[in-house]
């Protein structure tokens, strides 16, 4: 198994665990130093990340920083218990016993808590390849000066308005291989690459402080792939509007309260997804396992299948082999194929996001969705790349289809309840809409609702030509591990929205 498109020559040949059959080797080697008495399954999971972080301001100064990690994690079931260790490896040239350490550990972890819990993995068939994100121009192999003088002008032409009196700009990228083994015979390789970039412009005068983001409030955005999506993104033509936008809000009107319709642009439905579907169909969430990080589900377990969760015109889909996305892979970190999924079709929830333990307890079969922050932590459901299906036509024929009311866009501010119900979200912009055209720019503007009152209250998404996509950071579990993961959509016309702040 391999992936579209011819990769840079030097993209993923980097690091000790650029070698497959090396790879093989210390898989092999965890995987039977757990063959003992009592173990039911063992997996392992080798990963070398390493890590290029630059940021820049208006002072002029560079804040870059390079993080390299490389370690086995082993996972054994024995008697219903789950054990596991996670080694780090000693480098290059060195005698190396991470995985056998590893492997011995986990296994005195799972016999100490034996017969505690009634973990059942169902049998799956194995699978094996070798899968890496096609890149073009290797982020890495890009000269300083190149990356530097880019930041620079980014940040020259954001601060151009008088009155914008910040600007961050920065850039991010990401390698990794990831190698998999477990009992059952699998044997998978993947080799990731990831790129993105950040800019965010900050006005103000005696009236107030405004932000205007790009390529997304939350993080900026990142994808799988090399400097060529960097170079896509059109960095400084984007700052110098994102300066003036910033520029402008600090005299635009104050957005009103009451009720409204809303077209809601891709950058925020990303994060609504994210907030109000992606966690609360986490099946680890809705069957009580994990309540960390506004953790439960308004979800029970017995409305997988049948739950009314928004309007026909919804439909979400879990779909990994999307390309270009930090969701994107071909095996989840316990060793699923990765296969595009229906989670809502038509406003019902059809499957949540699950691991192999948390679908058996109740009683489904994995979505593939195990996803785990890097080799010392466990899988754990969380969102792969997650999207709201596309409707027709365009933003401007869902413009004049709603009429009159707000078009919004970009994060500014996020809150939502412990059961992933009630929500509120307050945006950077937003532009009045009369007779389906876009007049004043608005600030200050929020909304917020009920999660099933929202999603019902959906009466179309513009086409597939308006879909954008967002790599986004999320926090999970205890202790907290990164999920890396997509999400993206349509402009979506919503009907009677709650907005402002109301008394």
């Amino acid at each position: 198994m391999s992936g579209p498109g011819a990769a840079a020559p030097t993209a993923h040949a980097w690091g000790d665990l650029a070698d497959d059959a090396r790879a093989c080797g210390l898989l092999d080697e965890a995987i039977a130093a757990t063959d003992v008495g009592g173990v039911t399954f063992a997996d392992a999971r080798l990963v070398e990340a390493e890590e290029l972080r630059l940021y820049t301001s208006r002072a002029g100064g560079l804040d870059e920083r390079h993080e390299h990690t490389a370690g086995i994690g082993v996972r054994v079931l024995v008697d219903g218990a789950w054990g596991f260790a996670a080694v780090a490896l000693a480098g290059p040239g060195s005698s190396d016993r991470a995985p056998r350490e590893a492997a011995e550990q986990a296994v005195r972890s799972a016999l100490a808590g034996a017969g505690l819990a009634r973990t059942e993995l169902p049998p799956r068939e194995p699978s094996s390849g070798r899968w890496e994100v096609p890149v073009e121009i290797d982020p890495f192999a890009v000269p300083d000066e190149e990356r530097h003088a880019l930041l620079q002008e980014v940040v020259r032409a954001a601060s151009s308005p008088q009155a914008v009196r910040a600007v961050t700009a920065g850039l991010n990228a990401k390698r990794q291989h990831r190698h998999y083994a477990d009992s059952e015979g699998s044997r998978q390789h993947q080799h990731l690459v990831e790129s993105g970039a950040v800019l965010q412009a900050t006005a103000a005068d005696e009236s107030g402080v405004q932000r205007r983001s790009y390529p997304n409030s939350f993080h900026g955005n990142t994808a799988a792939g090399g400097w060529e999506y960097v170079l896509g993104l059109s960095l400084p033509t984007e700052a110098a509007r994102v300066g003036e936008e910033a520029m402008q809000l600090l005299t635009a009107p104050q957005a009103p309260s009451g009720t409204a319709d809303l077209v809601i642009g891709p950058a925020q439905m990303a994060l609504q997804i994210h907030e109000s579907v992606g966690h609360a169909i986490e099946l680890d969430r809705i069957l009580g396992d994990e309540t960390n990080f506004a953790g439960a589900s308004w979800v029970r377990p017995s409305d997988v299948g049948s739950l009314r969760y928004g309007s026909p015109a919804v439909t979400i889909v879990s779909d990994p082999t999307a390309p270009g996305t930090r969701g994107t892979f071909a095996w989840d970190d316990e060793g699923t194929p990765a296969v595009r999924r229906t989670l809502i079709e038509d406003g019902v929830l059809r499957e949540a996001l699950s691991s192999r333990e948390s679908a058996a307890r109740a009683g489904r079969t994995t979505s593939g969705a195990a996803r785990s922050d890097g080799w010392s932590y466990l899988p754990v459901p969380f969102a792969t790349n997650v999207y709201l299906e596309p409707g027709r036509g365009s933003l401007r024929e869902l413009l004049e289809r709603m009429g009159d009311g707000y078009y919004v866009d970009d994060n500014r501010s996020w809150s939502i309840d412990d059961r992933r119900m009630a929500f509120q979200f307050g945006t950077e912009v937003a532009w009045e809409v009369r007779g389906g055209r876009r007049c004043r720019l608005m600030r200050g503007f929020s909304y917020g609702g009920m999660t099933p009152q929202f999603w019902g209250s959906v009466e179309a998404v513009a086409g597939p030509d308006e879909f954008r996509a967002f790599g986004m950071p999320c926090g999970k579990g205890e202790p907290k591990q990164w999920g890396f993961l997509g999400h993206g959509s349509s402009p979506t016309l919503v009907r009677g929205v709650r907005i402002g702040v109301m008394g």
